[in-house]
């Protein structure tokens, strides 16, 4: 068996691992780089492997930096099955059309604004035609929590879903093989969420003994707050563009983020903790993402009960919440006052309508940025939270006056503990591989897993193989 880490190895976003079992090839995840335009575009134009040659795909999760180039993927030959929880094929459809109407229009526009190498830089990878024929791929397998026994996606290869607790339909893969007449088995994290985080379960343990772990690193050398500390800090927040008659621009992605922000924004105002000032979801794929968390109720988990216990609570709606839809709503709210909320998408401002909110607002003393995850490196949402004034936005520059927040606590990614916690949990392993994470945290991840296992922990670099 051969592992080889296309993307994700030596960073955060991108994720696309490869092994090599018995002359069949398997994708875990295929996931969009994410990071500056230029770097992102040559990372994002093709594949260091051959679509044709990959048989199967199984995918952790919805998120773009993991699923959003399996258009891509298939536009360039690849006819084999994409396996997935229901909830995942429902999100990622949702996640890729919408991506593929960012890339149109971003191109649309910057060509009309006569940007410089528009053409090369901006041209769609794929288009919304291209969504549909990705979709027939995909084959949905449930949890084990929900009596899920094993699959078997090719001959002598099974699959099991652990549920990740990251975002709703994230799973942690189990992959079952015969391999030169021995049974071998591989556990693949994707992104492991935290425990006690608002909707979703606990990330659930996996139960049977794995020969290999691929995990996550994230946060690796950071401890989150608890979180009572990040509702009183938000709080804060909030009260003080509230004195200011300001706005509160929250750049969150529309998948988990939203759904979490929103969550908490709820109990605060249910406890009068916060004044019921308007909220703006200024997003059409979060409103459409917050219908399938609708669907799969289901899946919550008990504490959301408890929290909402009202019949025909909804933590999702509460009457000073608005989902806006149309660009003319988006544009309306550059001309409301504050104090108001937008949250808009993408999470990392790269793209979507959270770009034309930062141009309008970052000028004046009186808003505040609030970023509520991590930020990449290269990205605007980085340059931002790092202080760097002028930025460029759709090729001009603005000032950053507005106040400067962050609340990774809100992340839905495990921190190092966390990690720590749920990979030395996992009996009979022997290696580690470490993705999904910047070098330090990666590093710092490594060391505490050393400190609690004598394991072989393995950073992986791009492109790097492994053997075993």
């Amino acid at each position: 068996m051969k592992i080889t880490f296309h993307g994700a190895a030596g960073g955060v976003t991108g994720s696309r691992h490869l092994l090599d079992i018995n002359n069949k090839q398997v994708l875990l995840d295929c996931g969009m780089f994410q990071g500056h335009r230029r770097e992102t575009r040559e990372k994002n134009s093709g594949f260091a492997f051959d679509p044709k040659t990959v048989d199967t795909v199984v995918l952790s999760h919805g998120h773009l930096d993991h699923c959003g180039m399996l258009p891509l993927l298939v536009k360039r030959g690849f006819t084999g099955k994409i396996y997935a929880t229901p909830a995942t094929r429902d999100i990622a459809q949702k996640i890729m059309m919408d991506a593929a109407a960012i890339q149109e229009y971003d191109f649309l526009y910057l060509k009309k604004k006569k940007v410089r190498d528009c053409d090369k830089l901006a041209k769609p990878l794929f288009t919304k035609k291209d969504i549909p024929q990705t979709m027939r791929r995909f084959v949905t397998h449930d949890y084990v929590r929900n009596g899920a026994k094993w699959l078997e996606i090719l001959p002598g290869l099974k699959l099991k879903f652990y549920d990740a607790g990251h975002i709703l339909g994230s799973a942690v893969s189990v992959l079952e093989m015969k391999d030169g007449g021995q049974i071998k088995k591989l556990a693949y994290t994707g992104d492991l969420g935290r425990r006690q985080s608002p909707i979703l379960h606990n990330p659930h343990f996996v139960k049977e003994k794995v020969n290999i772990v691929i995990s996550e690193s994230t946060y690796g050398g950071k401890k989150h707050r608890q979180v009572q500390a990040t509702h009183k800090k938000l709080t804060g927040i909030i009260s003080r563009v509230i004195e200011r008659k300001g706005k509160l621009i929250v750049p969150a992605f529309s998948l988990g983020r939203t759904q979490e922000f929103v969550y908490i924004i709820h109990q605060l105002t249910d406890q009068g903790r916060i004044p019921r000032i308007p909220i703006y979801v200024d997003s059409p794929l979060a409103g459409r993402i917050t219908e399938v968390f609708r669907k799969y109720r289901s899946d919550y988990d008990i504490e959301s009960k408890l929290d909402f216990p009202r019949q025909g609570d909804a933590p999702l709606a509460f009457r000073n919440l608005i989902y806006t839809h149309s660009r003319d709503e988006s544009m309306q709210l550059n001309y409301m006052a504050g104090p108001l909320v937008i949250i808009s998408a993408s999470g990392m401002a790269e793209g979507g309508r959270i770009l034309h909110h930062l141009k309008r607002n970052l000028r004046s003393a009186k808003n505040t940025i609030l970023f509520t995850g991590y930020q990449a490196a290269h990205t605007l949402g980085r340059r931002i939270l790092e202080g760097q004034s002028p930025v460029r936005i759709l090729g001009r520059s603005y000032q950053v006056r507005a106040h400067i927040e962050k609340l990774n606590e809100l992340s839905a990614h495990a921190d190092g503990p966390e990690l720590v916690a749920y990979i030395t949990h996992c009996k009979g392993t022997k290696k580690v591989f470490l993705v999904h994470g910047e070098p330090d945290k990666a590093r710092a991840l490594k060391q505490l897993i050393l400190e609690k296992e004598d394991l072989e922990v393995v950073i992986p670099k791009l492109n790097q193989s492994f053997e075993f």
